[in-house]
């Protein structure tokens, strides 16, 4: 990939839409699927662009348990939100795909952003989407019961007219993993919220069929409800 081409693909990144970059140095690195990206490149910290590929990102706990937080694809950066901070969340960031990515010194970034107003609001407009999303998925993962976090996952996910249908993104492994519980755990709990006829799965697609019981279930911080009574 050409300068040229990797300048292209920065400017049509919504966060530089319309911002002049011809003066800001980066470095292009194409990684690998199933490899890991880091922030540090050279031993300076850097922020990095995806042009292309996806990536999922993983929080490590402290049994080195890892607990998939989201996923990046092109137009999303990493390495952002500590800019302005020595704070340093521990994450891994693995690719799904060959990624292309281009990664910009911090300082620089920063001078970037302290002599531009409009970059300036679009970055901490990205920030606030960001703390956001996170305190919902805190939310998600502070549930107590591997059931409540599917529930949840379900009742905020559906779409259509009744909110009825769930299409997952995602292999049921990675979505297990984005709950915070044991691919077999979540198995079981879609296993008997079908039996009881609340659910109906099909391949990637779910479908609530009695959804008020879902949200009855979920009531409050009781996760621990009888489907035998609900579904009764």
């Amino acid at each position: 990939m050409t300068k040229t081409e990797i300048k292209k693909q920065m400017a049509a990144v919504p966060l530089f839409r319309g911002i002049s970059i011809e003066d800001l140095h980066f470095v292009y690195r194409r990684i690998r699927k199933n490899s890991i990206a880091n922030e540090v490149d050279s031993g300076r910290e850097h922020v990095g662009i995806i042009l292309s590929g996806s990536m999922d990102v993983y929080s490590v706990l402290p049994d080195d348990t890892e607990v998939r937080l989201s996923k990046l694809q092109a137009g999303d950066l990493f390495g952002i939100c500590n800019l302005f901070s020595s704070y340093d969340r521990e994450t891994i960031l693995k690719c799904r795909s060959d990624c292309d990515v281009v990664f910009v010194p911090k300082e620089e970034f920063r001078h970037l952003l302290m002599s531009n107003g409009e970059l300036m609001t679009r970055y901490l407009r990205l920030c606030n989407d960001k703390i956001a999303f996170l305190l919902q998925r805190t939310e998600n993962l502070a549930m107590q019961s591997c059931r409540g976090k599917v529930i949840r996952y379900l009742l905020l996910n559906a779409t259509g007219s009744s909110g009825e249908t769930v299409v997952l993104k995602d292999s049921k492994e990675i979505w297990a993993k984005s709950l915070g519980i044991s691919r077999a755990a979540l198995y079981r709990e879609l296993a008997e919220l079908r039996e009881k006829g609340i659910i109906r799965i099909k391949g990637r697609q779910i479908t609530l069929l009695k959804r008020e019981i879902l949200e009855n279930t979920v009531c409050g911080t009781n996760t621990g409800c009888d489907l035998d009574k609900l579904s009764g």
